[in-house]
């Protein structure tokens, strides 16, 4: 069974990578939303010289909306002010400095097309710990209060609920890190908010267009219910499935997420397609406490309904205890698979 450990601050030293691979990870997982590709360079030549056959999967943003990297400073919002989305083109167009008055304008990385043909009733980020009810629209501006505020900052996910990421291509940025990753041999190759075959098919033909030898698995990421809904149709065109159940809760609910996931993994079973179960695992142990019982009888149960591995997230990239939790999630894996 996969054990899948994401690298980032918290595995940044040779030995941690090291323990974390003798502790059970089987492989490994590089981040294309957060990092840079020196540093990939370097964790995947460490962690080859610690296991040759290590394997390595490359996580792509995909149709991920964040915040613009166009936007650049810092913005604080603070509950029950009124601030304003658009799109990046817009942003662009009239630039950042005054353009829209004395308003707090947030870019998003899309443009204001995709904005404005959909019905958008409310906005969250980073995990639905900052929420924004939408008040109107223009057709540059989302007029939004702020529920929960924070801080925004360029990079930032945002979650849309319902949004139609049809007509999103295939990013310049995700065909960058697909070349990489050929130019690297990664073993997996993770397309992030798949919805329709399309999605897929955009990668593959890429992937075939650049390197007619490059055959590694292709994964896509479900996070959204279009996803869910379409799983059928999407694993025509892949070898295997995560559910990536950090951005599947603000995208859907918390209530339906356990209904979604019993739908993808039964349909993955039953096409004998690889199906992974990615974040939210361990949360108790990336805080370095210990592992609630909620956490261990959630893997017990995905265990025994057949999932192909698990996908540790923040608990490796900037848990407190990496080593821990994946020592901890290798050991219980193979007592409840001989259970």
């Amino acid at each position: 069974m996969l054990v899948i450990a994401t690298i980032g601050p918290s595995t940044n030293e040779k030995l941690i990578l090291r323990d974390i691979i003798d502790s059970g990870a089987n492989m490994i997982r590089l981040n294309f939303s957060h990092g840079r590709l020196e540093e990939f360079e370097e964790k995947v030549n460490i962690a080859r010289s610690i296991k040759s056959d290590i394997e390595i999967m490359q996580d792509l943003s995909g149709s991920k909306i964040r915040v613009s990297d166009k936007l650049p400073y810092i913005i604080k919002l603070y509950h029950g002010e009124e601030v304003f989305f658009c799109g990046e083109d817009s942003y662009k167009k009239r630039g950042h400095n005054f353009a829209f008055g004395s308003k707090k304008v947030i870019p998003l990385n899309i443009s204001k097309n995709i904005l404005n043909t959909n019905k958008i009733r409310s906005l969250s980020m980073k995990d639905n710990t900052m929420l924004f009810e939408v008040l109107n629209k223009t057709e540059d501006l989302i007029k939004v209060k702020v529920i929960k505020g924070g801080v925004v900052r360029a990079g930032k996910g945002c979650n849309i609920k319902g949004i139609n990421r049809s007509k999103i291509p295939l990013s310049e940025k995700d065909r960058s890190d697909i070349l990489w990753g050929i130019n690297h041999n990664v073993d997996v190759v993770c397309q992030s908010f798949v919805e329709s075959p399309s999605d897929i098919k955009k990668v593959k033909s890429y992937i075939k267009e650049v390197n007619m030898n490059f055959n590694p698995k292709i994964w896509a990421k479900v996070e959204t219910p279009i996803g869910v809904k379409n799983i059928e149709y999407i694993l025509k065109e892949v070898d295997g499935v995560v559910i990536g159940r950090g951005d599947l809760i603000p995208e859907s609910n918390i209530e339906d997420t356990p209904i979604y996931e019993s739908k993808v993994i039964e349909s993955c079973v039953k096409n004998n397609k690889e199906v992974i179960v990615a974040t939210h695992l361990l949360n108790s142990m990336k805080n370095g406490r210990k592992p609630e019982l909620p956490e261990v009888e959630g893997i017990y149960n995905f265990v025994n309904s057949g999932v192909s591995g698990f996908l540790l997230a923040g608990e490796t990239s900037i848990g407190k205890v990496p080593i821990k939790t994946v020592d901890f999630l290798t050991k219980i894996i193979k007592k409840y698979s001989k259970e």
